[in-house]
């Protein structure tokens, strides 16, 4: 809960950062009644100065690059009365209805902040300027030369395969027709570009619109979902003049797709889709499982041993699970009541490869076993606290988890049966287990709802003491020190 608070003050914290009250009189930028710089805004190009006049930059909204690429993506550019020029992320747009205003909110939420209450964030922009950084022209005018180079290596590949298309859009191929193109215009300012095999089979398809300002880019889809990168280029009315139909199906035959009586070849492909899908589906979930491993507090194939309650010692690789990987990746059923909780961490698994192959025995914490595992030690214990039906605490929900017996990792032993445990799932909360008893204990300040009171702990570390002659106040429970000390004091008195 009070993450929860926290995060909550966090998040106003930043809103209220950029929640000045904006607004601009007679090309004057106010923030909080505050004059901060004079605007000026002109078929949504702005001129930004200081509060005296001195001209700071001009900034405007683009899409095109330094080469003059248009791309699907917009930034801010910003333009020093010198002619230095850097660009920054285009902050989410505000809803109002002032252009100048509009504009203004973005030098507000820009990163950095370029505007504050307290005037032009000078230096911040002088280092801007300095740095000349042009991220985003620089990634379209790379991806473009990609493409553009792409597209050279399929227009020599058609050089070296001639096709024609006539005005009716059939595609022609050593005098025959392989396919046929098709342009609808279904509303206005959309233009629909099929390509079809011989027989009819959709090949590949390019949706563009005349508004898109994005006019360089584009994805053909083909008929087995691959998304071709394309430049789009100038159209004709006279199919057999157009240049955007003719690049699209030289890249199409140069990827492949070589039109005719295309329904075979279709189905393989869409077979072979589906494959790599699944494939790469099943690849993911690997992926998700083992980061959800990765992240767990489960032990997985360590080498080590287990030794029973008689001395016979088995060893092997130790498995012991603690927690649903299912549920920590978002599956199957989770909240307040885990029915499945007594079943963790209450089993290790041991495996073994030997001359008849791999053997695997499992053994339950119930059987006072103890197992060694990444250098650290195990025995399995039932678990109390409070006689909540919690578990060690890590799940943060309400299960009937160390109520029954399961691992606790090993702290500290005297060596004579008495032990400062830790669950795995409860980093810091140390519980004590004295060798006549049947159960550890935690003895900390924690409770399942809020703190433990002092005289709570007091009372509950006498209890499970049942010892007259020692004053449970005496100890301090909560650190692995105190109960070290406390571990001594009952062993004196057994003497």
């Amino acid at each position: 809960m009070r993450k929860t608070v926290l995060g909550f003050i966090a998040s106003f914290m930043v809103l209220s950062a950029h929640a000045q009250n904006l607004k601009i009189k007679k090309g004057e930028v106010l923030l909080d009644g505050t004059p901060v710089a004079l605007v000026k805004e002109e078929k949504r190009v702005c001129d930004l100065s200081t509060p005296d006049g001195k001209k700071v930059f001009t900034f405007f909204i683009t899409n095109r690059t330094k080469q003059g690429i248009s791309t699907p993506e917009d930034w801010l550019q910003f333009t020093s009365p010198e002619g230095a020029v850097f660009e920054l992320q285009n902050p989410k747009d505000r809803i109002v209805l002032s252009n100048t205003k509009f504009l203004v909110y973005k030098l507000l939420d820009s990163n950095p902040q370029l505007i504050a209450v307290n005037g032009i964030r000078k230096s911040t922009i002088d280092d801007l300027f300095e740095q000349g950084s042009r991220p985003f022209s620089a990634k379209w005018d790379s991806i473009y030369t990609i493409v553009k180079n792409m597209e050279k290596t399929d227009e020599d590949f058609t050089a070296q395969h001639p096709f024609s298309i006539n005005n009716n859009g059939d595609i022609i191929i050593n005098k025959e027709m392989v396919g046929k193109v098709l342009v609808t215009e279904p509303s206005l300012g959309k233009s629909n570009y099929y390509v079809k095999d011989r027989v009819g089979n959709q090949v590949a398809e390019i949706k563009l619109e005349s508004w898109n300002r994005s006019e360089n880019f584009s994805n053909i889809t083909t008929c087995d979902g691959r998304k071709l990168p394309f430049l789009q280029y100038k159209t004709a009315f006279k199919l057999s003049e157009n240049e955007m139909v003719r690049r699209m199906v030289s890249k199409l035959l140069a990827n492949g797709y070589a039109l005719g009586d295309m329904t075979e070849n279709i189905k393989l492909r869409l077979a072979n889709k589906a494959k790599a899908d699944e494939q790469q589906a099943a690849d993911e979930e690997r992926q998700l499982v083992k980061e959800a491993k990765d992240a767990s507090v489960n032990i997985y194939n360590v080498p080590g041993k287990v030794v029973l309650a008689n001395g016979t010692t088995h060893e092997g690789n130790i498995t012991i699970v603690y927690e649903s990987i299912e549920k920590k990746m978002g599956k199957g059923t989770s909240g307040i009541l885990d029915l499945d909780a007594p079943a963790m961490g209450s089993v290790v698994t041991l495996t073994h490869n030997g001359a008849n192959g791999k053997t695997e025995q499992k053994f339950k914490a119930a059987d006072n076993v103890t197992v060694y595992a990444g250098g650290k030690t195990y025995i399995g214990t039932k678990g109390s606290k409070d006689g909540a039906l919690r578990n060690a605490g890590g799940s943060g929900s309400l299960n009937f988890g160390t109520r029954h017996p399961q691992f606790f990792e090993v702290l500290f032993t005297d060596g004579k049966g008495n032990y400062i445990l830790e669950h795995p799932l409860d980093k810091d909360e140390l519980y004590l287990k004295l060798k006549d008893r049947k159960e550890a204990i935690y003895l900390g300040d924690k409770a399942l709802l809020g703190t433990r009171s002092e005289k709570k702990r007091i009372k509950l570390t006498a209890e499970y003491l049942n010892k007259s002659s020692m004053d449970a106040a005496k100890y301090d429970t909560r650190t692995k020190e105190g109960l070290q000390q406390l571990i001594a004091d009952y062993t004196d008195t057994e003497k």
